[in-house]
């Protein structure tokens, strides 16, 4: 079990932010990056073979908050909470803002490129042919750059 509180350690923090960024709810990015350690603990039991490990939490994290919009039916009205983790300036605020009104791929595909994944890993998690991610990073890009515009 070493390995898996090595992981735990190693990627909780960034699993929460990943899902508070896209839920900007704390209670249900907990519930999220718990239910994604499960997954992972289960795997782990059951002898899985998992090649990158941060690019499976990723995923798992991604397709979880993915379902749980859908599931609740809060695509484009997610709650905005001033919280001191969300919120450094009002610049922030209007990014997380903005953030929330872009469709979910072209929000997972930002998120997770703000998280530093290379496109290699972007293009695994989120299924996206490799030689398309610059392409539609720079879509989603313009379109997060318009909404703020406005």
């Amino acid at each position: 079990m070493d390995s898996f509180n090595d992981l735990y350690n190693m990627y909780y923090k960034s699993v929460y932010r990943l899902a508070f960024r896209f839920l900007n709810d704390f209670e249900n990015a907990s519930d999220i990056s718990q239910d994604v350690f499960i997954h992972l603990y289960n795997c782990i039991i059951q002898k899985k073979e998992i090649r990158n490990e941060k690019a499976w939490l990723y995923k798992v994290t991604s397709n979880l908050c993915l379902a749980f919009i859908k599931k609740n039916k809060r695509i484009n009205s997610i709650k905005t909470e001033a919280t001191e983790v969300q919120t450094e300036s009002d610049i922030n605020t209007e990014i997380l803002e903005a953030l929330q009104k872009l469709k979910e791929k072209d929000r997972m595909l930002l998120t997770l490129y703000n998280e530093g994944l290379t496109y290699k890993e972007l293009a695994e998690i989120t299924g996206i042919k490799f030689t398309s991610i610059s392409k539609t990073l720079s879509r989603a890009l313009k379109k997060l750059k318009d909404e703020i515009e406005r």
